[in-house]
């Protein structure tokens, strides 16, 4: 797993040496565990802070890559289930009028740690998922923005149970 971590800080700093734009953001999670076998499960309030770097391929289109933590899971009666990830999204943003941007693209996601004694089984170390959302750009570099990551991946090895994250960021470029 730390080849894993490696690998993508390689990655991200790679990218972000022929990056033309450099941030930071940080925010708030209301995430769910959903799918057939996700009875019980109740929403929980999360949070999500890190590096993200931006550059053009196109006039109006970039590449975001990203760097978080983001903290997920779910309320199992009454007891917060958290799943800890280091994720890399990979976004392409498509600029619609300079300050309004739309994103979609894939996230990565390794496991760095879990609630163990809420339910009796254990999160996979990797999980997969389907990004999506809007940017806007307030002033001076100081942006906010609302995601949805929708889980590809089962979280546990013999259930239908995948994340679902609803995100809102504030954020900086620098």
């Amino acid at each position: 797993m730390r080849k894993l971590y490696f690998a993508a800080v390689l990655l991200l700093s790679s990218v972000a040496m022929q990056a033309q734009t450099y941030g930071i953001k940080g925010g708030v999670n209301f995430a769910n565990l959903r799918g057939n076998d996700a009875e019980g499960f109740d929403g929980m309030t999360g949070f999500h802070v890190g590096l993200l770097t931006e550059f053009y391929i196109l006039d109006r289109v970039t590449l975001q890559p990203e760097l978080l933590y983001s903290l997920q899971g779910a309320k199992v009666d009454g007891d917060e289930y958290k799943i800890n990830y280091v994720t890399l999204p990979i976004m392409a943003e498509f600029d619609i009028d300079g300050s309004l941007s739309i994103h979609a693209g894939p996230q990565f996601s390794l496991l760095a740690g879990e609630t163990k004694d809420i339910l009796p089984a254990e999160a996979e170390n990797f999980d997969f998922g389907i990004a999506a959302g809007l940017e806007y750009e307030i002033v001076g570099g100081l942006f906010i923005q609302g995601r949805y990551v929708w889980g590809q991946k089962q979280v546990f090895e013999d259930a239908d149970v995948k994340n679902s994250v609803v995100q809102l960021s504030l954020g900086f470029y620098f």
